[in-house]
């Protein structure tokens, strides 16, 4: 009779264990009990932290150009979702095969206007609302999904070959910009990130006819890009 007791006190204090188990494990949504409450912590923070970066990218859209570019950045992060950063992006192009095959079959004849983006700036407010970890390889790897938007400027250039040996003759422009994009933000250490995104560049620039007429008014231009890189928070 007492071994039958034992028996039936264990057997009841298995089960709501395991009942009491289930009922914390249970990730509803709609957990009356809300015995669940943390079901990601966060490992690395940026919170009140300075960050510079150093990106590198290719232009997406650029007609007649190979387009390179290298830009810094320097951040501030009020806390885990909002920040501001400062970037400056210098531009490398390179004439690409369309357009050399364009010179050769116009000849002697004039080449079209091209618009060379020289370098583009800008001051852009920061948004991160989900942070998020992945598996990679049995590794967790901790990220941050960004928005960001932004004014700046560009410095540009259009011009035009008239004949297919001499150079381009070419006038610089100052134009106002609006950047906006999206990237991520992976967390290698507490101070190190690898950095990806892709930004927009909507800008107003004059329509030209030809390189000796006037202007032909205003139109709305856009070029993006890609950009890797790394992020040190300071």
């Amino acid at each position: 009779m007492r071994a039958f007791s034992f028996a039936f006190l264990g057997f009841c204090f298995l089960s709501g264990a395991l009942a009491q188990a289930a009922s914390e494990y249970d990730f509803r949504w709609l957990d009356p009990d809300k015995k669940v409450y943390v079901l990601q912590n966060r490992k690395y923070a940026k919170s009140e932290s300075v960050m510079a970066s150093l990106l590198g990218g290719i232009a997406l859209n650029e007609t007649y150009r190979n387009v390179y570019q290298i830009q810094p950045r320097l951040g501030y992060w009020f806390n885990e979702d909002i920040g501001i950063e400062a970037f400056f992006s210098g531009r490398i192009h390179q004439e690409n095969a369309e357009y050399q095959a364009l010179l050769q079959a116009v000849g002697t004849g004039t080449s079209p206007l091209v618009r060379e983006i020289t370098n583009t700036w800008g001051l852009l407010l920061n948004w991160a609302p989900w942070y998020a970890k992945i598996n990679v390889f049995d590794s967790i790897l901790y990220f941050d999904w960004l928005f960001f938007a932004g004014v700046g400027g560009m410095s540009s250039r259009i011009g035009e070959r008239s004949v297919e040996t001499r150079p381009a003759t070419w006038k610089n422009e100052s134009l106002l910009a609006v950047h906006l994009g999206t990237g991520q933000m992976f967390h290698i250490t507490e101070s190190l990130s690898l950095r990806l995104d892709y930004m927009a560049h909507l800008y107003s620039a004059a329509t030209y006819g030809g390189l000796a007429g006037a202007p032909g008014g205003e139109s709305w231009f856009s070029t993006s890009t890609f950009n890797i890189g790394v992020g040190l928070k300071l």
